[in-house]
């Protein structure tokens, strides 16, 4: 008997545990959009990521809860958002990769968390800048020397380059502020 009653709460406890496994393996998605290979935006739903550098890499996407969910790499799609969040597919390293979109007009400002597997074990972020057609990838270091990485950026905006260069201390949400209030003042 006290078998008995041993082996039906084990056996209890086990179903108990796969059916909260099984529950909490339900994915979980939130409000987006791609931007597919011909340029056009797709509203659905994206796949919450399993963890930050997941963003970087590939997206799951579906255009509603009746759609199947797809698997889209950098290379196939133009970019996506969450929210107020926009990556877009950039081309690093001889490789294809989602990049944060920081400020975009014609300096863009990108966020970027290589893999651990590229030898970022800290999973540090980079930061890196485009201007105007220019395709090359700049890459911005935010504890050094900013005021003189932005110099090259802005030397065109004369008004802007002398409040820049007056500014006593010159941070990163300086050089943020300074790439938004160009692109601003030079809209396309």
């Amino acid at each position: 008997m006290k078998y008995l009653i041993f082996i039906s709460l084990l056996c209890s406890n086990i179903f108990s545990f796969a059916q909260q496994k099984k529950t909490a393996a339900v994915a979980v998605y939130i409000k987006g959009y791609i931007i597919n290979a011909k340029n056009e935006k797709i509203v659905g739903e994206i796949k919450e990521f399993k963890n930050d550098m997941e963003a970087y890499s590939k997206i799951s996407f579906r255009e509603s809860e009746t759609k199947p969910t797809k698997q889209f790499l950098p290379v196939k799609i133009h970019g996506y958002g969450i929210e107020e969040l926009h990556y877009a597919s950039i081309r690093w390293l001889d490789m294809w990769v989602f990049m944060h979109v920081i400020q975009k007009g014609i300096i863009n400002l990108y966020e970027y968390k290589p893999p651990v597997a590229m030898g970022n074990e800290k999973m540090q972020t980079q930061f890196y800048v485009i201007k105007g057609a220019n395709t090359e990838l700049i890459q911005v270091f935010p504890e050094t020397k900013l005021k003189k990485q932005i110099k090259e950026l802005i030397h065109d905006d004369k008004e802007l380059f002398k409040e820049m260069d007056d500014m006593k201390t010159f941070e990163y949400g300086d050089y943020v502020m300074m790439i938004q209030r160009y692109n601003e003042r030079h809209v396309n």
